[in-house]
C-alpha cells in the first residue's frame, strides 16, 4: 500500500511517500504535483488550500486535532494546531515520554511533554520569517538567507543580523528547556523538526520527517 503524507505549512507543502520505506518527495511552494497513492493523509495549518488539495486528491484524509491520540494536561485540545499535536505524538511514539519538541518553520514552536502528556508551550516568530520581516521593514537592511552561524559577535551587517536571530532562537529555546527542567525535576530530551530545524540541531536530535512519521503511525492497528 502506498501512503502519501502532506504536511501543509504556512509557506510550503512537504510531501513524503511511504511504501516499504518513507521517501521524501520534496518541498513545494506553489503548484503541488500529483503523486499516485492508495491513501493520502494531510496535516494542514492553512485552511485556504484545503479546496485545492481536495481537488487534486479527492480521497485525502485531513487529520483533525481530536484524532491525534495524545493526552493533554489542559482542556481545548481541538483548538491546538494539528501540526503541534502530530509532532508531539510522533516524538512520544519514537523518542520517549519526557520531551521538548521544537518545530522551526514560519513560526518557532516549543512544546513540553511529561509522561507522554502535552503540557503546553510557546510560539514565536521563526528565524527565516524574522529575517524576511526585518528586510521588508527596514530599507537599509539586506535580505539575509538562513545559514548555520556560530560566533561570539557579528563583525559585519550580515553576521550581526543572522547571528542575532539565531542566538535569539537558541537562547529562547535553551531558556525554556532549563526552566522546565528546574520546575519539573526531569531530564528532557529535545527533538527538533521543521524546515529551519537544521539551524538549531546542536540543541537536540533533528528529525525533519517527524510529522510524516506521526501521520503514518495513525494508520497502525
Amino acid at each position: 500500500m502506498k501512503v502519501l503524507t502532506l504536511d501543509v505549512g504556512n509557506t510550503s507543502v512537504d510531501v513524503c511517500l511511504f511504501e516499504k520505506e518513507l521517501l521524501y518527495l520534496g518541498k513545494f511552494l506553489g503548484e503541488l504535483p500529483y503523486f499516485e497513492a492508495d491513501v493520502v493523509l494531510v496535516s494542514s495549518v492553512k485552511p485556504s488550500v484545503e479546496g485545492f488539495i481536495r481537488d487534486r486528491y479527492p480521497k485525502a484524509k485531513f487529520v483533525k486535532p481530536e484524532e491525534v491520540p495524545l493526552k493533554t494536561a489542559f482542556e481545548g485540545k481541538e483548538r491546538v494546531g494539528v501540526d503541534r499535536l502530530l509532532n508531539l505524538y510522533g516524538a512520544v511514539s519514537l523518542y520517549g515520554e519526557d520531551l521538548v519538541v521544537v518545530s522551526a518553520g514560519t513560526a518557532l514552536v516549543v512544546d513540553l511533554c511529561l509522561d507522554g502528556v502535552f503540557q503546553g508551550g510557546f510560539i514565536t516568530l521563526g528565524i527565516g520569517s524574522g529575517l524576511k520581516c526585518l528586510h521588508q521593514r527596514a530599507e537599509l537592511i539586506p535580505e539575509v538567507k538562513p545559514r548555520k552561524l556560530s560566533l561570539d559577535i557579528g563583525t559585519n551587517t550580515e553576521e550581526a543580523i543572522l547571528g542575532g536571530f539565531i542566538n535569539q532562537a537558541v537562547f529562547f529555546l535553551k531558556g525554556c528547556v532549563e526552566s522546565w527542567k528546574r520546575k519539573y525535576g526531569r531530564e528532557l530530551k529535545v527533538i527538533l523538526t521543521g524546515g529551519d530545524g537544521w539551524l538549531l540541531e546542536e540543541l537536540g536530535f533533528y528529525d525533519p520527517l517527524l510529522p510524516h512519521r506521526a501521520m503514518l503511525s495513525l494508520l497502525s492497528p
